[in-house]
Formats: structure tokens, C-alpha cells, sequence
């Protein structure tokens, strides 16, 4: 497997540094938070957890950096249970009611604490746990939810808008680009696996498997999405600066906050090129300039546009949302919020491309595919 966690990096200090004034801790241990020791201890915490992230703001004061605006910095997790689509059965109910949040909860710990207890939509990950999955037993490395402090989340599904919890219908044109696996500039940014031996697979060359699959970039943003695991996030900030770590792929924004202009239109960048504002205590990022071969969700890299939203809503929590605004991909923009949970610090380096072997071993296999199916005379095109 391509994903495993490596030894500490340095690389963090080093960039916080240029940015805040603030003393950065060099990293040296897992960053697996407060999480209950059993599956039991987990599905307690959520008895005990509210609903309403307001009833802990009572006796909190939100951090302010020196002009007075919100302070993020520090360690969090976006690990979640909820679906980014809300399941049929809640219809256009937007949140759980508490016993719905407590049973969610307890399914997705039952779940990634005994990897034998499958099916539920409401799983953390899809097909991360399942025993019949081509991934590795997630328990083993201390991957799962419950080893990395997820808590409950009300909410029926990420997205919120449409009403419905439903991504918008594709275009026409995005359809079309589907139907050819390809993206406006080209290429795939992943191969398509249905973690059961079973994939989509392009693949006449590496630059084919895409940037995910061959360790590229793979969860820097935008948007913020949860991981399937390793989904701690680090923010160090001054007025003029954010910095966001993602933990999985170690990889790094820098948004400036200081009025800086978008860079010219023909620069393209891995996660674009974000600028921030601030809208009272809401810090917005506005992220444009995507490179053709990396959007989100096969975007078009000529008209989207990433709308990010950051508000603190206790000691223990931001919250934070999106909205893909993409005309040539999406029939109408969407939203949607995901939970940013406090953690505890420092982060491991996501060692990715060192001992990395997917690349050569879905080559050749697509080879030994097209060799087996010209000694049975059946036709086969990776193209």
C-alpha cells in the first residue's frame, strides 16, 4: 500500500517560521488527539457531546491575533461520519435528531473499531473498513476514526446547499468529458478503484494514474475534504498570512490576507491560488488559477471558482464550508460544511512517494492485461 505514515518533518517549522512570529514546536509524536481507548469509551463521548456547538460558547472568548481578527492557529481534524450526499431516508431533513446523532456515531465507531461490522451508508470512509477490501486493515496502523479523536456531527450530509443535501446534475459538457475520462486539460486525477480488486484504470502511462495515485498532491486543498484517514489539519497565522498543513500528503497552503491581487490568469497552480478577507469575525478564501489537469472533482480549470468560510464557533471547533461555483461542470454552485474538530498536535510526515510501487504495478498490470487478452484474441484498449 502507497499510504503510510513516515518519520517526523521539519518542514512545518521551517515554513511557519517565515510566517509567524509566534514560536513553532518541531514535530515528534502521532497527532491521534483525545480519542477514547475503546469503540465503548467513543460511543460514550458522543452521549456527552451537544448537538449545539453554541452551548460551549457561554464562557469562551475566541482568540484574536494582534489587529483584533480571529486566531485558527493550532491542530484540528476534519474526520467525519456524515456522507457528503445526505442519504435518501432523511429526505430534506437538514440535521439528525440526537438519538439519530448517538446511533450514527456508534455505528461509525463500532465500525472502525471492529472492521467486521459493515453496510451502514453512514460509515466513516465507504469501503476503508471492509474485510474485503484491497486496503490494508486500517486498525492495525492506528488509522481509524476513533484512534483519531472523530466526533459527532448533527448534520445529515456535508452538503447544504442545494436543500436537498444532493451535488448539483452535471452539464452536458461535463458529461461529455466524463464519458471520455478526461478532465479540460487532459488526463485523470486518480484511477478509479472500487476497493474491490476491481478498477477503471487508464493507464498507457504514469502521468495517466494522476496526481493522487502517484502522490502528486492528494488532500492540500481547496476544498478541505476528510481523508479516508490522517485527516489532521495544522494552521499557523498573522494578520497578513494562513498557513494550512493537511496531514495527508504533508502538503501546504499559504493564503495571503493582506489585500494581495490573484497572480496572472495563465499561472497555474496545484491547489490555486487563494486570497483571504475578512467579513466580520468570518475569514473568506477565494481560490482561482487551478491547473487543467487538477480541479476538484474533474472541474473545469477555465470557470472554477473555490469559496471557502472560516468561523469559530467554540474552544473546540471551526466551522468550516465551501462552495463550488464551476458553470461548465455543475448546473447551479453548491455548499457544503465540514467539521474542523480541536486536536491534539504535532503531525506526522505522510511519507507517500518514498517506497512508493502503484505506479509500476498498475503498468504493468494494464500490460499483462493487454498481453492476455491478445493471446485470447479479444480486443483491449488502455486508450
Amino acid at each position: 500500500m502507497r499510504k503510510r505514515v513516515g518519520i517526523s518533518s521539519s518542514a512545518l517549522g521551517i515554513a511557519a517560521a517565515i510566517l509567524v512570529s509566534a514560536p513553532i514546536f518541531v514535530y515528534g509524536q502521532s497527532s491521534s488527539g483525545t480519542a477514547p481507548s475503546s469503540s465503548k469509551a467513543a460511543a460514550k463521548t458522543a452521549g456527552k457531546t451537544s448537538a449545539n456547538p453554541a452551548a460551549k460558547t457561554q464562557s469562551w472568548v475566541a482568540p484574536r491575533m494582534a489587529d483584533g481578527h480571529p486566531d485558527f492557529s493550532g491542530y484540528w481534524n476534519n474526520l467525519t461520519f456524515t456522507p457528503l450526499e445526505r442519504p435518501a431516508k432523511y429526505g430534506n431533513r437538514e440535521f439528525l435528531t440526537d438519538d439519530e446523532m448517538k446511533a450514527v456515531f456508534k455505528s461509525g465507531v463500532k465500525g472502525s473499531f471492529d472492521p467486521g461490522a459493515q453496510g451502514s451508508e453512514d460509515r466513516y470512509g465507504g469501503e476503508l473498513f471492509n474485510p474485503d477490501s484491497v486496503d490494508y486493515d486500517a486498525t492495525t496502523y492506528g488509522l481509524s476514526p476513533w484512534q483519531n479523536g472523530i466526533q459527532p456531527n448533527s448534520r445529515t450530509s456535508l452538503v447544504v446547499d442545494p436543500p436537498d443535501g444532493k451535488i448539483p446534475p452535471l452539464t452536458a459538457e461535463a458529461k461529455a468529458r466524463l464519458a471520455t475520462r478526461t478532465t479540460p486539460g487532459g488526463g485523470f486525477p486518480y484511477v478509479v478503484d472500487d476497493h474491490h480488486g476491481g478498477a477503471v484504470v487508464h493507464a498507457d502511462r504514469a502521468k495517466d494514474l494522476g496526481q493522487n495515485t502517484s502522490c502528486v498532491t492528494q488532500s492540500g486543498g481547496p476544498p478541505l475534504i476528510p481523508a479516508e484517514y490522517n485527516s489532521g489539519l495544522f494552521i499557523a497565522q498573522n494578520p497578513s498570512y494562513m498557513l494550512i498543513e493537511t496531514e495527508q500528503g504533508s502538503e501546504f497552503r499559504i493564503i495571503p490576507l493582506d489585500g494581495h491581487p490573484h497572480v496572472s490568469s495563465n499561472i497555474h497552480q496545484w491547489h490555486g491560488d487563494s486570497r483571504g478577507h475578512w467579513e466580520g469575525d468570518t475569514l473568506v478564501v477565494e481560490t482561482t488559477n487551478l491547473r487543467p489537469d487538477h480541479t476538484y472533482r474533474n472541474g473545469d480549470f477555465t470557470t472554477q471558482k473555490i469559496t471557502e468560510t472560516f468561523r469559530r464557533i467554540n474552544a473546540q471547533s471551526i466551522e468550516y464550508k465551501f462552495t463550488i461555483d464551476d458553470p461548465s461542470t455543475w448546473t447551479r454552485p453548491w455548499s457544503a460544511i465540514a467539521p474542523l474538530n480541536a486536536s491534539t498536535g504535532p503531525l506526522f510526515e505522510y511519507d507517500c512517494s518514498e517506497n512508493n510501487n502503484d505506479a509500476v504495478n498498475i503498468l504493468a498490470g494494464a500490460r499483462a492485461s493487454e498481453k492476455k487478452a491478445a493471446a485470447e484474441e479479444k480486443p483491449i484498449s488502455q486508450k
